[in-house]
């Protein structure tokens, strides 16, 4: 594991049992032949993108002088010693993607798609998609009981949490009310950290939480244990607004169990992809790819970063965020799976 940028502690054991375990023709072999370091960035340690990173690096990793994979476990990419590091948000995540800090990273559709669409002061560098590994769904927690509030059209006069200014659930936030018709002057919204956040839903200062992000799992699972409930968001012509305002998201539905006592959820969500930028070797990115969609691998993938689901194989080129890196056109190519990306939106006149 890794924190604060430093080295995977994941990484530097395999490193250090190569070497103890290897004959001393393999020693002498694997000082000759380097390894090569791949940096995936993640967000907070508690966070899921960082579980994922750390999966990654896991599992892709294979240090010179280690002897050949069994065939019938999972096994990383000779020579590569990756390593997971931590950042506070998506936007110091992409900075340092785009300075070459960081090979690859975890991170959501939304901040991808508006640093190469919107150019709105953002990082702008030449990102592509090697695949995209899960979803984040949209939470919006109401106090239950009160039908008024139900759904968005309710809100008027009410005290929004909606996340911090430029924050994923903010932005998602801003464009919701606008497509299901509530004036911004018409409600009062704190833009809150997510600890502040929740504090605020528990206490009952806000009566709405707009929440996008695993993080959110568990303590809106404790709100709805606490006697809050979801807002569902059915399919309709305000929702085709939203999906239409914020191209990244997708219908979406919370599944029966997820959260006690609650029904099936009609929402949205976004894709989290796994981000090159222009520090990966494009030969690397080819292996890098092909060896995370390896089945024992995948089934390893799988326990490490429990209990959130991957995207299906036959989803995971589609709806990129950025265009795919030609290793994942490549592989998607080989394995006949459907590949898309998200359109820019077309500047008005």
């Amino acid at each position: 594991m890794a924190v604060g940028g430093g080295t995977n502690i994941i990484g530097a054991s395999l490193t250090a049992m190569a070497f103890a375990f290897a004959a001393p023709s393999a020693r002498a072999a694997a000082v000759a032949a380097p390894a090569v370091q791949i940096a995936i960035g993640g967000g907070t340690v508690d966070s899921a993108a960082f579980r994922w990173s750390s999966a990654l690096s896991e599992i892709l990793s294979r240090p010179p002088g280690l002897p050949d994979c069994d065939p019938s476990a999972p096994c990383g990419v000779p020579g590569v010693i990756a390593t997971a590091r931590t950042y506070d948000d998506s936007a110091s995540l992409l900075k340092a993607l785009a300075d070459r800090r960081v090979a690859t990273a975890v991170v959501p559709a939304l901040p991808v798609f508006r640093a190469r669409c919107l150019q709105s002061g953002l990082v702008r560098a030449p990102f592509a998609v090697l695949k995209n590994l899960y979803r984040q769904p949209l939470y919006i927690v109401v106090p239950g009981g009160l039908p008024a509030i139900a759904q968005p059209k309710g809100w008027t006069g009410k005290t929004l949490t909606v996340g911090v200014a430029g924050s994923d659930s903010a932005l998602i936030a801003s464009a919701l009310l606008e497509a299901y018709g509530v004036p911004r002057d018409r409600v009062k919204t704190l833009r809150l950290p997510p600890a502040q956040a929740l504090a605020a839903m528990r206490s009952r200062t806000a009566a709405v939480g707009i929440f996008i992000g695993r993080t959110y799992d568990a303590p809106v699972a404790d709100l709805v244990r606490h006697g809050f409930t979801l807002v569902s968001l059915p399919d309709s012509p305000e929702r085709k607004r939203l999906l239409k305002a914020v191209p990244v998201l997708e219908a979406a539905a919370i599944p029966p169990g997820a959260f006690p006592g609650l029904p099936p959820t009609s929402t949205v969500s976004q894709t989290v992809s796994w981000v090159a930028g222009p520090g990966l070797d494009s030969a690397i990115a080819e292996k890098l790819v092909a060896a995370i969609a390896e089945p024992h691998n995948l089934t390893r993938l799988e326990e490490l970063v429990d209990p959130v689901p991957p995207v299906p194989e036959g989803e995971a080129f589609l709806g990129a965020p950025a265009p795919l890196a030609d290793a994942a056109k490549h592989f998607a190519g080989m394995n006949h799976l459907p590949t898309g990306t998200i359109d820019c939106p077309t500047p008005s006149r």
